[in-house]
């Protein structure tokens, strides 16, 4: 009889995707041992739920995806302990008890995906981590930490060697929620993910060389990358307590959360106020599909003056906003009393939240799949890696790829796709012209260049899952300029700038480690370069990210903050109206003012 060790976690959270998993749960032979599929699977789902949970408690408002007012919290939320325990353990586990089986060498190999990835996502988080000594038990009270360089070479490495390895005429998971079994979709996500993460590390010097080697690789054979959406990599869900959707879980089942319990006070993830005047600066028909109408009672009114086809006059109007985004805080820097003038726009931070935008119905659903990896990200990668010369492919039509393989996995019109390719600062080789964000402190301009262009897509197409890889994709490239949080929380107070924030540098260890691995946690902070005696600052830039120079901003001596809400009106067709054709549209608008020339 093998010798299995199982973390408690299996027990916990295997009983997902129930179909004909119980009896697998089990080896038929082995009385008490279970196959390699339970442990994958747990793992696997165990990843999922914590990267959904760390989405509406972190990774949403570090993206500007959504507002789900964590205030730029940088403390761990259970995520390394879960990570640890329920995805690491069990992938660590196949790879110990079955690794030298040859009947089960294709299962062995997906875990080792698996657990790359994990790494990869770990190290993002937090910097240096745990991972030779980890889930050992011959070391157990000290468990020492890894540099990032070392752990994004492992992952690199394994999940080149994994995927040299799987053979789809061996051996197949006899359960597999993600590909049903199929090794070749195996084989195809973990290329993916090599180019994602070899492309993420590139502006680390020291890796840069090493990243370039993986990145050529994937891209001279491109057949063995997604090639299709049906290859992309997903985690589906039933209608079966316990394995709910994690948005459905969060903020539908537990009823505790605006718009789906009327009388409760807690908003719901909202859209962002950066991401709403992005939006309307390059009018994109996502944000209509991304996030919901604002209920007509409780829509913000804005004044506008509109000509007329009858005459000469102009018409002062007030008329409501159906999609509105949140901004970060309510709360104005001391220095700007003097300068933020009350007649010249709404301040969209004093509104009620039912104002806002709520994040659109259909990503909390009971059964929506979440989306691990998808086909329009491997075309945004692809364009990149062509942008920069490692690939023989047109990185333009990568890129318009990519944006019809967004709009087609969200049911958006080939028309409305035909429109939006010809909007400048989206069709390759124009530029925009972007309006000020609502305290025209910042402009969602996407930086000269084409590069830009592919960055800023590959973050819209983030929405909703991939929020972590956002917050990847803006510390390495700083493709957006961001405006700063004013009411930061968790340990943002330890910076020199605690009345605002900009985005972090990286996630806080969880406050236990210092108590129960001294050792290993003064191991980090070396690695970190921190001799404060506490990883507290959000500021600390890792390896892959580029500097900012965030701390010289100063935010608060902004002399030409002022309410500015223009990317708000003239929102018709072409930002352009006569107020008879409002009214063709249906729009309610009120007429406050006729000026006669």
């Amino acid at each position: 009889m093998k010798k299995l060790t199982i973390y408690i976690s299996v027990l916990l959270f295997s009983w997902g995707c129930t179909r004909d998993f119980a009896s697998m749960n089990k080896d038929s032979s082995q009385f008490g041992s279970a196959t390699p599929e339970a442990s994958i699977h747990a793992a696997n789902r165990n990843l999922v739920l914590q990267l959904g949970n760390m989405n509406g408690t972190r990774f949403w408002d570090l993206s500007h995806l959504a507002i789900a007012g964590t205030r730029y919290d940088v403390t761990d939320n259970g995520f390394w302990q879960n990570i640890y325990q329920g995805v690491l353990g069990n992938l660590t586990q196949v790879e110990l008890n079955y690794g030298a089986d040859s009947i089960y060498r294709n299962r062995v190999q997906v875990a080792r995906i698996m657990k790359a990835y994990t790494y990869s996502i770990l190290t993002g988080i937090y910097g240096p981590v745990p991972m030779t000594q980890a889930n050992n038990t011959d070391y157990l009270s000290n468990v020492l930490f890894d540099d990032e360089d070392d752990v994004y070479t492992y992952s690199l490495n394994t999940l080149k060697d994994a995927a040299g390895n799987l053979n789809p005429s061996r051996d197949k998971l006899t359960y597999d929620a993600i590909f049903s079994g199929d090794i070749n979709k195996w084989i195809k996500f973990a290329n993916s993910l090599r180019l994602k993460i070899a492309l993420n590390i590139l502006e680390n010097p020291k890796l840069k060389q090493f990243a370039e080697g993986h990145i050529r690789e994937v891209m001279q054979n491109e057949g063995a990358l997604m090639s299709s959406d049906a290859d992309a990599a997903k985690m589906p869900f039933e209608n079966v307590s316990g394995n709910e959707n994690p948005y459905f879980q969060r903020y539908v089942k537990s009823n505790n959360f605006w718009p789906y319990n009327a009388n409760s006070t807690n908003a719901g993830p909202k859209m962002s106020e950066f991401l709403s005047t992005f939006f309307r600066s390059y009018p994109d028909p996502r944000m209509k599909v991304y996030y919901d109408s604002v209920p007509t009672a409780n829509r913000a009114l804005i004044t506008d003056t509109l000509t007329s086809l009858n005459d000469d006059s102009l018409r002062i109007v007030q008329y409501s906003i159906d999609y509105l985004g949140m901004p970060l805080a309510n709360t104005k820097l001391t220095g700007w009393n003097a300068f933020l003038n009350p007649n010249q726009g709404v301040d969209l931070g004093s509104n009620d939240q039912k104002a806002f935008s709520a994040v659109t119905p259909a990503i909390m659903q009971v059964t929506r799949p979440y989306v691990i990896m998808s086909y329009a990200e491997v075309l945004f990668l692809k364009a990149e890696a062509a942008y920069r010369g490692y690939g023989s492919g047109s990185a333009e039509s990568y890129y318009n790829e990519g944006i019809a393989a967004n709009f087609r996995a969200w049911n958006i019109s080939s028309a409305d796709l035909g429109n939006y390719m010809k909007v400048d600062g989206v069709k390759w080789g124009t530029e925009g012209n972007p309006f000020w964000n609502y305290l025209h402190l910042v402009k969602p301009a996407i930086p000269a260049g084409n590069l830009n262009k592919i960055y800023a897509q590959r973050w819209l197409n983030y929405f909703p899952d991939g929020a972590f890889d956002c917050w990847c994709l803006q510390r390495r490239t700083l493709v957006f300029d961001l405006p700063p949080h004013t009411n930061p929380g968790g340990y943002s107070s330890y910076s020199s700038t605690p009345t605002y924030a900009d985005i972090p540098g990286r996630g806080s260890y969880p406050t236990s480690v210092p108590t129960l691995n001294p050792q290993g946690y003064n191991s980090g902070l070396k690695l970190l370069n921190v001799t404060s005696g506490n990883d507290y600052d959000m500021y600390t830039r890792l390896h892959f990210a580029v500097d900012d120079k965030r701390e010289s901003k100063k935010w608060n001596d902004r002399t030409d903050v002022a309410y500015d809400n223009t990317y708000l009106r003239k929102k018709y067709p072409n930002w352009e109206a006569y107020v008879e054709d409002c009214r063709k549209t249906g729009i309610p608008i009120r007429l406050s003012q006729t000026i006669k020339p």
